[in-house]
């Protein structure tokens, strides 16, 4: 992969510094550790449905959630999500991780949701002028292959094991337990799902009034949009993805330059907040003042995780 283009747009977009209007950048920067909090509750909500019996920390939560959202702007392949999980566990015992896996996809199958219903609706409305092609169907085959794979390694799993096949399964219905009660999903996660959109969005918007780009809702939507479908690659933090998205957001409204730099220093500046955010988190969580002990602690804990899952078949 070719990084020049995105090392001159940090350059640029580090020399515009200066010139950035605090007046929407700062309220940016407050709104993102808003969302983090709303993600966090939104968690929350899905993981105290699934241990109805068992007190679930708001502040247990936004340290998993925070910290795995700081990792995954340096770990490929999201693997941020690793440290939610056994940074969950070790706050609240009893936890397992099919459960925890489970309560993640509730939240992101209806971020999935809310990002395709944006999507479709500016498309077809003729906002969004042109949507990228399927292709021949590759993309299709490639999930249907996974879905077999999958299929066959659970048979084969039941043949070996059932016993340990049958707990998964349980504990991973477990959660997904708020979908059985749709009252209560959509009074504990839903408004804070989408009270973080709107946050995401605004963020967008303000940033781009910070970079003096004239600024519209659909504008920031779309930005928002792509963005989210930018995190999926398996490039930290989606960097380069991210780039090119925000210049096809932004075009012919401003420069290719002018949407490198904005994209570069809108993901720098919410990148220092929940890198910073996410050390004070570890730092607070094992009790330490240095940021390499804190993240040394995190490394051996994710270690633990990973040898202790499989146990919990």
């Amino acid at each position: 992969m070719n990084l020049e283009p995105l090392t001159d747009a940090v350059g640029a977009a580090a020399a515009e510094v200066g010139a950035l209007d605090a007046r929407f950048l700062l309220p940016a920067l407050a709104l993102q550790l808003f969302a983090l909090g709303l993600r966090a509750a939104a968690w929350r909500g899905v993981l105290a449905a699934a241990y109805p019996g068992r007190r679930i920390p708001l502040h247990s939560v936004a340290a998993a959630y925070v910290t795995g959202v700081a990792l995954n702007a340096f770990v490929p392949a999201r693997g941020g999500e690793i440290a939610k999980i056994a940074i969950l566990r070790s706050r609240i015992p009893g936890t397992t991780v099919p459960t925890i896996v489970a309560s993640l996809t509730v939240v992101m199958v209806l971020d999935t949701v809310l990002g395709a219903a944006l999507l479709v609706g500016m498309w077809g409305s003729g906002r969004l002028p042109v949507l990228p092609s399927p292709g021949d169907g590759g993309l299709l085959a490639i999930g249907a292959l996974a879905a077999v794979a999958v299929a066959l390694a659970l048979a084969v799993g039941y043949r070996l094991r059932p016993d340990a096949v049958r707990r998964t399964a349980a504990r991973t219905l477990q959660g997904f337990a708020i979908l059985r009660t749709p009252g209560r999903y959509l009074v504990t996660v839903v408004p804070f799902q989408l009270g973080a959109w709107v946050a995401r969005i605004a963020i967008v918007f303000l940033v781009l009034s910070a970079f003096n780009i004239e600024a519209s809702l659909t504008m920031a939507v779309l930005v928002v949009v792509l963005s989210g479908l930018a995190t999926a690659t398996p490039v930290p933090g989606g960097a380069g993805a991210q780039q090119v998205l925000a210049t096809y957001a932004l075009h012919g409204a401003v420069s290719a330059a002018t949407a490198l730099s904005f994209s570069v220093g809108m993901q720098v500046g919410v990148t220092a907040v929940n890198t910073a955010v996410g050390l004070v988190t570890l730092m607070i969580l094992f009790r330490t003042v240095r940021p390499r002990t804190a993240l040394s602690s995190t490394r051996a804990l994710v270690a633990r995780s990973r040898s202790r899952a499989g146990d919990e078949g």
